[in-house]
């Protein structure tokens, strides 16, 4: 009798813990989950309809999505999961007519007049790094110590250049803007 009592009374307690349970544990680190292709604002901006569908995949990327059935649909859907937080899902779908070309588009992320759209203007830039010593470790250094290391005959320095300076000066370069 004592031991279904102590049976009976520990199944109790074990049921009414594991209902009790939860998946937020402090503590525990989440990964952050992204899937899909992350779509842009951007992206959707530089859709124009007539586009064909090699442009619209330059642009957005492969789709998701080719249904079979529908082929000239393309479905590009993101999902985006903070560590433990609500999921984040977008989703756009772009049609293509018989032609192949871009028809509409449709989805959750709203298209803006090209009117509206801020422009952004960008300069390009060189860099030049200077050549630095060449670092060598601990192994390095005893090998050449013995005898064994690497000379650095393999490196030919032309007569009459710097290698500290460039070949191009700053001034033949033209300021590009891209688009």
């Amino acid at each position: 009798m004592k031991s279904s009592v102590v049976y009976s009374l520990s199944l109790a307690v074990i049921l009414s813990l594991s209902a009790c349970s939860t998946d937020k544990i402090p503590g525990v680190y989440r990964i952050d989950i992204q899937q899909g292709n992350d779509v842009t604002q951007e992206m959707i901006n530089q859709l124009e309809p007539g586009m064909t569908k090699n442009q619209v995949a330059y642009v957005m990327g492969t789709p998701l999505l080719i249904d079979t059935f529908h082929p000239n649909r393309w479905d590009y859907v993101y999902s985006y999961q903070p560590g433990g937080e609500d999921r984040e899902q977008r989703r756009i779908t772009l049609y293509f007519d018989e032609s192949e070309k871009l028809a509409r588009i449709d989805g959750d992320t709203r298209t803006v007049a090209r009117a509206d759209l801020p422009q952004v203007e960008r300069q390009d830039k060189n860099v030049i790094v200077p050549l630095t010593e060449k670092n060598t470790g601990l192994y390095s250094k005893l090998k050449s110590l013995v005898g064994l290391g690497d000379d650095d005959e393999d490196i030919e320095v032309i007569e009459g250049t710097d290698p500290a300076k460039p070949d191009v000066d700053e001034q033949q370069i033209p300021d590009r803007d891209i688009q």
